[in-house]
């Protein structure tokens, strides 16, 4: 499946890097796992003037990173900004926990250090039959089963920012009576 990158929703991080909005006094910035180390230390010095607090986490979104998060959440305050680095899934995770939460758009800047994009290896994928969400490596136009229900599912070109995560709906849903 050709993705049109002019209609999709699939981020374009590399195109979409831009500064957190300005006005941010504290800056919480979250890496997940060791390669997204490098651009978070860039990040973190980007931000003269402004305090900042660096969290290293592991590579995949677990119970750890939520709570991480959810503790940085409330105790957010007028002018507090989220700067997310790492590999798309959990980027993707804790950008929806964010927002979810009541952050904007333009409060959080995320940053996928493997290049995302409709090519990325890992990415989660929502079965719209049974609406579970679960992890597949598996390129954008790919198929994937469902784990909880079975069902081959097509990862659609469609990503959530409330779920973050790709629709994915049956192969053969046409067909079936």
């Amino acid at each position: 499946m050709t993705v049109c990158m002019g209609t999709t929703t699939v981020g374009r991080w590399h195109a979409e890097r831009t500064a957190v909005a300005d006005g941010g006094r504290t800056v919480t910035v979250l890496s997940f796992g060791a390669a997204a180390g490098r651009r978070a230390q860039e990040l973190v010095g980007s931000f003269a003037g402004t305090r900042v607090d660096w969290l290293r986490l592991p590579p995949d979104w677990t119970q750890i990173a939520s709570d991480v998060l959810d503790l940085r959440l409330a105790a957010a305050r007028v002018g507090w900004r989220l700067v997310l680095v790492g590999a798309e899934a959990p980027v993707l995770a804790a950008q929806a926990r964010a927002q979810g939460a009541g952050l904007l758009d333009a409060e959080i800047l995320a940053e996928v250090v493997d290049g995302g994009g409709p090519d990325a290896d890992i990415r989660s994928v929502h079965c719209a039959h049974c609406a579970t969400v679960h992890l597949a490596a598996v390129v954008v136009g790919g198929l994937t089963r469902c784990p909880e229900c079975a069902a081959d599912l097509i990862v659609y070109h469609h990503l959530s920012r409330r779920t973050g995560a790709y629709l994915g709906y049956m192969n053969d849903a046409e067909e079936c009576p």
